[in-house]
């Protein structure tokens, strides 16, 4: 789907070479890949290393007002918080005292920050452009869109959400920003399999913008909702791979 395969299942030049190239998960590189030409590649350089280390709130942060959880939550989303608490800490020096006083895990920061470097010499050999969008958080979650559109879900009358691809009942996780404030469609980095299915790592998105980063994935039915173009008439699930994670 991400377009790294050719139709003998062989690696695509260049995309599937390049994204063979990167110690991610492949919807995160196609993220980094994408982010150069998006115009976003310091912030996605950024989210993606926040993305990739364990544990980067402390248990007690969704509890205090001064968590960094809470004080830099961004209302499209976790990765846009996940951003803000990465600038947050440079901007701290990755100050120790910082992170306690933010309930952050300073460990996990301090990765994070060593992935990024790292992450910024993969893109730079594979001359991807090094820039900000600044504020333009749209065009930064549209190119989020671009890499993960496999993982978008449509809010239900219940408050649950519905992947479109597998038509799977899932929720918000309550670690998410977006648990108490849903959004009609959104984007998730991870799903994880509890108490019931949650999603993680979710981003408020455009639902239009599914079907114009991934025309060979989705198409609007009759004008309205996006629908998953690789299922059949009933929307059974035509061999689609889905990633959980049970814990």
């Amino acid at each position: 789907a991400l377009g790294a395969l050719d139709e003998d299942a062989k690696l695509a030049e260049p995309l599937g070479l390049q994204l063979a190239e990167f110690p991610l998960e492949p919807m995160l590189a196609k993220f980094l890949l994408s982010s150069g030409e998006a115009g976003c590649s310091e912030e996605a350089l950024s989210i993606t290393a926040m993305l990739s280390v364990p544990h980067v709130f402390l248990p007690d942060s969704l509890s205090s007002e001064r968590s960094a959880r809470r004080h830099y939550a961004v209302k499209e989303g976790d990765h846009l918080t996940l951003l803000n608490v990465y600038n947050a800490f440079e901007s701290a020096k990755r100050n120790a005292q910082w992170s306690v006083g933010r309930h952050v895990n300073h460990r996990s920061m301090k990765n994070a920050c060593d992935t990024r470097k790292q992450l910024a010499n993969y893109i730079s050999k594979l001359e991807v452009p090094i820039v900000s969008c600044g504020r333009d958080s749209k065009s930064l979650r549209r190119c989020v869109t671009s890499a993960f559109f496999c993982n978008a879900a449509k809010l239900e009358a219940d408050g649950s959400y519905r992947t479109v691809r597998g038509q799977q009942r899932v929720h918000v996780h309550p670690f998410s920003v977006l648990h108490q404030h849903p959004s009609p469609w959104v984007l998730f980095h991870e799903l994880t399999v509890s108490v019931k299915p949650y999603i993680l790592g979710v981003l408020q998105i455009e639902p239009q913008w599914l079907s114009e980063v991934a025309p060979h994935f989705y198409k609007f039915k009759g004008g309205a909702a996006p629908r998953d173009d690789t299922q059949d008439a009933d929307g059974a699930d035509s061999g689609a791979r889905k990633q959980q994670r049970r814990g």
